[in-house]
């Protein structure tokens, strides 16, 4: 059963790949985050009294990190999404088969 994708809802698209976007950066921006306040307290044990200031890198990082990589993939999925219905006008879409499966009765 074949089935083509001609018309992609660019708000939907952009909104939940947004969102993907922002749990990754967000899972991306904790790891980074932890790594790079380690570096600075060690900074901090090795007698650079001027890192303290860095320490507060890390944690605005796991803020602002997955808010402007929402932002940004929300606009470039939105451009994306715009742009596949503009030339699936011209090819067609993208043909997708789909094989449907039986599901199994309720044991009664």
């Amino acid at each position: 059963m074949n089935y083509r994708i001609q018309h992609l809802d660019v708000l939907s698209v952009a909104s939940l790949g947004a969102l993907v976007y922002v749990v990754f950066a967000l899972v991306l921006a904790i790891v980074v985050s932890l790594f790079s306040t380690l570096i600075v307290a060690g900074m901090g044990h090795m007698g650079m009294s001027n890192a303290f200031p860095f320490m507060m890198v890390g944690p605005m990082m796991i803020v602002i990190f997955p808010v402007f990589y929402g932002v940004f993939a929300f606009i470039a999925l939105a451009i994306i999404a715009a742009l596949y219905n503009l030339f699936a006008g011209w090819t067609g879409g993208v043909l997708i088969r789909l094989q449907q499966v039986p599901t199994n009765p309720p044991n009664a």
